[in-house]
């Protein structure tokens, strides 16, 4: 699944994300890309990062996961803030599990997974002030 434009991504969607292969203007497709991809760069980088797999990995598959998990329904996007969030469904590692596409790729994909549960409990904790 690797894109090299955000319309190459819209080709492996037909669940939740399916309805951006019909958009005429790229402008929607664009922000979810920009959004996403910030996302991923900066909020699952360090978690990623220790990962042999996705050490290696550029970042516009790692944002080309991320959203077909997103199109799967394996993760929940939201927005807070004005900025999307990726939230794991609770069904997502008995997904993956499930689902012979990703059999070569489950362990990846339940990194991924599990990077998204780790930046979801970072923002849950009370800060310090």
């Amino acid at each position: 699944m690797s894109a090299s434009s955000p319309r190459e991504l819209t080709t492996h969607w037909n669940g939740r994300l399916a309805h951006y292969n019909t958009h005429r203007n790229d402008e929607h497709l664009n922000a979810l890309y920009e959004e996403t991809l910030r996302f991923v760069g900066m909020h699952l980088e360090n978690d990623l990062c220790r990962s042999e797999y996705w050490s290696r990995v550029p970042l516009h598959r790692r944002l080309a996961v991320l959203l077909y998990l997103v199109d799967q329904g394996a993760v929940e996007m939201t927005a807070r803030h004005g900025r999307h969030q990726f939230i794991a469904a609770p069904h997502a590692d008995a997904w993956v599990s499930q689902t012979p596409a990703l059999r070569p790729f489950a362990r990846a994909t339940l990194e991924l997974i599990a990077a998204l549960r780790h930046h979801a409990a970072r923002l849950s904790r009370p800060r310090k002030g």
